[in-house]
């Protein structure tokens, strides 16, 4: 049996229209680079033009099991900082990872 890679999801949700830009990442490790995590960020703020007066949520899932994690921001300025946004998608992939630690199989290349 071979498993399916299906991936991490990353997605931004505009909490005042529920709005939302979502990207998945076959090999999530590279957004572990800081300049990767951020880019990343930026084309989903990019995807919801004019969004985030009443905030953002940040939301990592793991497509193979479904374990996702959220961070919510009080305005979409706050991610538009590279190092925000860079640790924030960091944060959150390593959350996500440990709950992946339980399992037999780690399709995703960790």
């Amino acid at each position: 049996m071979t498993d399916e890679n299906k991936g991490y999801a990353l997605e931004l949700t505009d909490i005042g229209t529920r709005q939302k830009q979502e990207k998945v990442y076959l090999k999530p490790m590279s957004l572990y680079i800081p300049e990767a995590g951020a880019k990343a960020v930026a084309e989903l703020i990019d995807g919801l033009p004019g969004a985030g007066e009443k905030g953002v949520t940040l939301t990592v899932t793991n497509k193979n099991n479904g374990v996702s994690v959220d961070k919510t921001f009080t305005s979409l300025t706050a991610l538009t900082d590279k190092t925000t946004a860079a640790d924030a998608v960091k944060d959150l992939i390593n959350i996500v990872r440990g709950y992946d630690t339980d399992e037999d199989t780690n399709v995703c290349g960790w």
